[in-house]
């Protein structure tokens, strides 16, 4: 014999399914929409020029990250450490208080630097003043770099003079501490096929470390001369002067954390730790365009460094 009461829940599970169905068809109806099209412009730059020419991001073969001048100023950046602390896949170590330090997916590096995609392998702090924008590829790239480039590079692109244009610019920013400092940047079109930029820094360096203080001068003229429509000159010519106190830091404890009451005690001699650095760095960069599709472009590239690095 039958059960009616199974026979009465079929049946109510069949008319279920079918109300939900019908609820469902109705609801994609009252649910159609038009076709949307969304479009934003994410990305601050659309190419690397870390490569010796520009290249689309979507053309290199490695994850990057490029921060331009427009993030340097409005975030308020001093140093290419200040810029690292944003970026995925790179960390800071401390340099010994002389030099950047720049560790590529764990692979510790104060060589693998370029400017304008030429080396740069001198050990200093690196100036932000003057720069377009900043690029950092990470992961092995010895047969695009030659040697080293086990973890990833970093790049800056310097400012150059822009044809037909007239600007100015200053900035400033100070501290609790004491420790300030003013950019300039002076665009100048001479002619129709010659202008002149001028980017200029000074820095007085000061933090809550006990003798921690130092100096920063950079001035750097450039000149860009269109030759033709085609073919393009950049001359450039950077002068850096620096000088500052060498802190090493403070011992960790036994828990692998700094010891806090050391947090203004220097382990140094304030007349011994000492680093000073001037550099004479000449440019030039000479661009044709023979077609659409195919480009030239050399690059000469001259530095004088001088450098002082003592500690006790």
């Amino acid at each position: 014999m039958k059960n009616p009461w199974k026979s009465a829940l079929s049946l109510g599970a069949v008319s279920l399914i079918t109300a939900g169905a019908s609820l469902q068809a109705d609801t994609n109806d009252e649910l159609a929409m038009e076709e949307t099209i969304v479009r934003s412009n994410y990305l601050q730059s659309s190419e690397v020029n870390a490569l010796k020419t520009p290249t689309p991001i979507l053309d290199v073969p490695q994850s990057l990250s490029i921060v331009t001048s427009e993030e340097i100023l409005k975030r308020g950046f001093t140093s290419v450490s200040d810029i690292i602390e944003y970026l995925p896949g790179v960390s800071m170590s401390q340099g010994e208080g002389h030099r950047d330090a720049v560790v590529f997916r764990g692979v510790r590096s104060t060589a693998d630097f370029f400017i304008d995609g030429v080396r740069d392998d001198v050990q200093y702090y690196r100036p932000l003043y003057n720069l377009e924008q900043l690029e950092v590829l990470r992961g092995p790239n010895a047969l695009l770099f030659g040697r080293g480039g086990t973890g990833g590079v970093l790049n800056r692109v310097t400012k150059k003079a822009e044809i037909g244009s007239n600007f100015s610019q200053i900035t400033g920013y100070a501290d609790s501490f004491g420790a300030g400092g003013l950019q300039g940047d002076l665009n100048v079109g001479l002619t129709d096929s010659v202008a002149f930029r001028l980017n200029a820094m000074a820095e007085g360096l000061d933090n809550h470390r006990d003798h921690f203080d130092g100096e920063r001068v950079g001035v750097n003229p450039t000149l860009r001369v269109s030759m033709s429509e085609s073919t393009r000159l950049d001359l450039s010519y950077e002068y850096v002067d620096h000088e500052r106190f060498i802190d090493r830091g403070i011992p960790t404890g036994s828990n692998g954390d700094p010891v806090e009451r050391f947090d203004r005690v220097v382990f140094g001699d304030p007349n011994v730790n000492v680093t000073e650095l001037e550099a004479h760095i000449f440019m030039a960069h000479l661009e044709h365009r023979f077609s659409d599709s195919m480009k030239g472009k050399v690059t000469a590239f001259y530095a004088a460094y001088d450098k002082l690095y003592q500690n006790f």
